[in-house]
């Protein structure tokens, strides 16, 4: 299987474990860390240990490519719908502290 090997080492790192940490928590060698962390290629079994140690579901761990379809296209959507909410926050707040009367007030809250 084909996991996002920079993900697997983020949460390595979030943490604080060693590669021989992981090693052990997950019973495989610390040359499979090394290996995974670098090209993303892991089995199945590894891959689910993974997934259980670090409390997340192996969905999550794995490359784009590995997705099915239907997921990696709800992956991709989620992606772009919180990209359009920060958006539009942006735009909001720029909105909001743009107004004379809410502008000036928020600002002289400030000083």
């Amino acid at each position: 299987m084909l996991l996002k090997a920079d993900y697997v080492r983020t949460l390595r790192l979030q943490k604080g474990w060693t590669q021989e940490h992981l090693a052990e928590l997950c019973g495989i060698s610390v040359r499979t860390v090394q290996r995974l962390e670098k090209t993303g290629i892991a089995s199945l079994e590894t891959t689910g240990a993974l997934a259980s140690v670090f409390d997340v579901d192996r969905v999550a761990l794995l490359a784009d490519d590995e997705l099915p379809p239907a997921i990696a296209v709800v992956e991709r959507r989620r992606v772009y719908a919180v990209g359009a909410i920060m958006f539009l926050l942006g735009a909001l707040a720029g909105t909001l502290f743009s107004q004379p009367t809410l502008g000036n007030s928020l600002t002289g809250l400030m000083m």
